[in-house]
C-alpha cells in the first residue's frame, strides 16, 4: 500500500513549489481515486503487452520477470464471493453479485456442499448457449456446468441442485483514498492517522511516483517522476513542520 499521507503532503509541496495554492481533503481524496485507477486499469493493458512480448521471446525471467510482476499487483485485488453477497435471482434466473466493488469476472465455480468445486465455463449467448442447453450428446451437468453473463448477471446451466452454490471470483476495484483529518484551532486540517476511516492507496509501492505524477496531472501541473523524487524524500517532514 501507498500512504495516503505522503501522497498528499507530496502534492502539497509540489503546489506550493509551484506558487499553485492549496488543495483541499476532499479535492485530494477525489483526484487520488481518480489516478488510482486509471493506474489501476493500465496495469490490465500492460500485462497484456507483455504477455505478447513473452510470446515473442521479449521479456525476461526471475527478478525482471515484469509480467509476473504485474500480476502480482493485480492478484493484490483478487476476492472470492461469499453465500451472503452472490445469491441466486429466482426471477431473472440469475445468480447476482450484490457487492458495489466488482471491477471484473474472473471465474465462476460450482461448489458442492464438502466444498469441492468445479470450473463453470463460460459461454457466448444465443445460438452456441441454446445449441449446448439442447445438445442430447454433451448437455451441461453438474461435472460439466456452463454460464453466460445476462446483464449484471450470471446464468448457470444446469441450476445448482439441492446442496450445490455458485461461488464467483473476481477482481475488486481499489478502495477509494481518504485522507482524514482534524481541524486547529485555526481551521486547517491536521491528518488523523488513527481515524477509523482512513484509507491508504492499494496500489504496489512501487506504483508512488506514477501516482504523484498523474494527481498532479489532475490539478494542472505536468512534472516527471526525476522531479517528485527528492522533494517526496523531505515532503512528510516539510508539511509537518508547516502545520505544526
Amino acid at each position: 500500500m501507498i500512504s495516503v499521507n505522503k501522497v498528499r503532503n507530496t502534492v502539497l509541496f509540489l503546489l506550493e513549489k509551484e506558487n499553485r495554492g492549496f488543495l483541499a481533503p476532499q479535492a485530494s481524496d477525489s483526484f487520488g481515486d481518480l489516478a488510482q485507477m486509471e493506474i489501476f486499469e493500465n496495469l490490465f493493458y500492460q500485462y497484456n503487452k507483455w504477455i505478447i512480448n513473452e510470446s515473442r521471446h521479449l521479456s525476461n525471467n526471475d527478478f525482471a520477470d515484469i509480467p509476473k510482476n504485474i500480476q502480482e499487483q493485480i492478484d493484490t485485488f483478487s476476492e472470492y464471493s461469499t453465500p451472503e453477497n452472490f445469491t441466486y435471482d429466482n426471477l431473472t434466473d440469475t445468480w447476482k453479485y450484490s457487492g458495489s466493488d466488482l471491477y471484473t469476472t474472473g471465474a465462476l465455480s460450482l461448489v458442492n456442499s464438502s466444498g469441492k468445486k468445479v470450473d463453470i465455463e463460460l459461454v457466448a449467448k444465443g445460438p452456441i448457449w441454446n445449441n449446448m442447453i439442447n445438445s442430447k450428446i454433451n448437455a451441461p451437468s453438474v461435472t460439466f456446468p456452463i454460464y453466460t453473463k445476462i446483464n449484471k448477471g450470471y446464468r448457470v446451466a444446469p441450476k445448482a441442485p439441492t446442496g450445490y452454490s455458485v461461488e464467483l471470483f473476481y477482481i475488486r476495484r481499489p478502495k477509494a483514498p481518504k485522507w482524514t483529518y482534524v481541524t486547529d484551532s485555526n481551521g486547517n486540517p491536521i491528518f488523523n492517522a488513527g481515524a477509523s476511516d482512513r484509507q491508504d492507496f492499494e496500489l504496489d509501492e512501487s506504483l508512488f511516483y506514477p501516482l504523484v505524477m498523474k494527481i498532479m496531472g489532475f490539478c494542472g501541473i505536468q512534472i516527471q517522476e526525476s522531479d517528485i523524487v527528492a522533494i517526496a524524500a523531505n515532503a512528510d517532514l516539510a508539511t509537518d513542520q508547516k502545520q505544526s
